[in-house]
């Protein structure tokens, strides 16, 4: 679930929160905002973080990927994955899979993309 304020607010678009499967662009029904999306790509996207590295992730965490700068805009530690786990907003170019650093307490910390959710049903997808 998205956070008001953290994962998503009037800055940022439905596309770059994980909310795309919320608007409907290819339908010819017209709702306010539809150009505007249409309009300009997205350059960010919501992905999951799994820490791999000792540590807890935490909101406002910078984190470095191989296409610019992101932030850490929910985080905490998941006892179910018995690790340290993240909402980032981060460049739409990284792809699930790829290795970032987050920016912990002065340390940079490795993480592995992944697409939400981390857990299902109680089966871990990640």
């Amino acid at each position: 679930m998205n956070l008001y304020g953290q994962d998503m607010d009037e800055s940022v678009t439905p596309l770059e929160s994980g909310l795309a499967w919320t608007v409907d662009l290819a339908s010819s029904r017209e709702f306010v905002g539809k150009q505007a999306l249409g309009a300009r790509p997205p350059l960010r996207q919501l992905m999951g973080l799994l820490l791999l590295d000792r540590g807890v992730l935490r909101a406002h965490q910078s984190v470095e990927t191989g296409h610019g700068g992101g932030e850490v805009t929910s985080g905490t530690f998941s006892p179910t994955l018995e690790r340290s786990i993240a909402l980032a907003r981060i460049p739409a170019k990284v792809a699930p899979g790829e290795e970032v650093r987050v920016e912990v307490r002065e340390r940079p910390l490795r993480a592995r993309v992944v697409k939400p959710p981390f857990v299902r049903r109680g089966k871990v997808l990640v």
